[in-house]
């Protein structure tokens, strides 16, 4: 099964620039992203489930604001923001500010028995 799930994720058109670095590991996969100029949302389909966790942490920085949402039977999702930013929603999106200098914003994707899922991360004004 983790066969399966590595390397199963897809960035939708033009999200790759959005991407800073990932690291593939047995249970783990980890993407850091960040929004410079592009403004873009960052769209990535995936597989998930058993022991796997993928993880997306963002980058952002005083006053800006993100749309989380992530799609999926089955599907496990979990924003850790930390004190650097505030985060309000319930289910399968959030909005996430960032209320000091700067934040890491994780975002935690899991499932059981195993889970298709999109997950979508739009900078909002």
């Amino acid at each position: 099964m983790t066969a399966l799930l590595i390397g199963t994720f897809c960035l939708a058109t033009g999200c790759a620039g959005h991407v800073i670095r990932t690291h593939e590991s047995v249970s783990r996969d980890t993407t850091w992203i960040q929004f410079t100029q592009k403004e873009s949302p960052f769209v990535v389909n995936g597989l998930v489930g058993g022991e796997h966790i993928s993880q997306y942490r963002l980058l952002g920085f005083e006053g800006e604001r993100y749309r989380i949402t992530g799609r999926g039977e089955d599907l496990y999702m979990n924003i850790f923001h930390g004190n650097g930013a505030d985060a309000h929603g319930t289910g399968d999106t959030y909005v996430v500010a960032v209320i000091d200098l700067d934040a890491l914003i994780t975002v935690e994707l899991s499932a059981h028995p195993v889970s298709q899922y999109q997950l979508r991360i739009e900078k909002i004004k």
